[in-house]
């Protein structure tokens, strides 16, 4: 069986089936996905380049977090 599938407003290739007894066969649908390093890495520059949106729209504290997300990137730089 192959085919897509709709998730939200795009369709997405089924990629195969896995089968249950409680539902049979669910399509496991083959989404693209960010990798972490990509995700924090675009937090941090978004954080850069609105601070002020995340400080009056959220009540972050943007500093710590801009501190945070940069540790975060580091450590995965030094595993890789």
């Amino acid at each position: 069986m192959q085919g897509k599938m709709k998730v939200g407003s795009r369709e997405y290739p089924i990629a195969g089936y896995v089968t249950t007894k409680e539902t049979g066969p669910v399509p496991l649908v083959d989404i693209p996905m960010m990798s972490d390093y990509k995700w924090h890495l675009s937090c941090l520059n978004s954080r850069l380049e609105n601070p002020e949106m995340y400080r009056t729209v959220l009540g972050e504290d943007v500093e710590t977090v801009i501190a945070e997300l940069r540790a975060t990137l580091a450590q995965m730089e030094a595993l890789a």
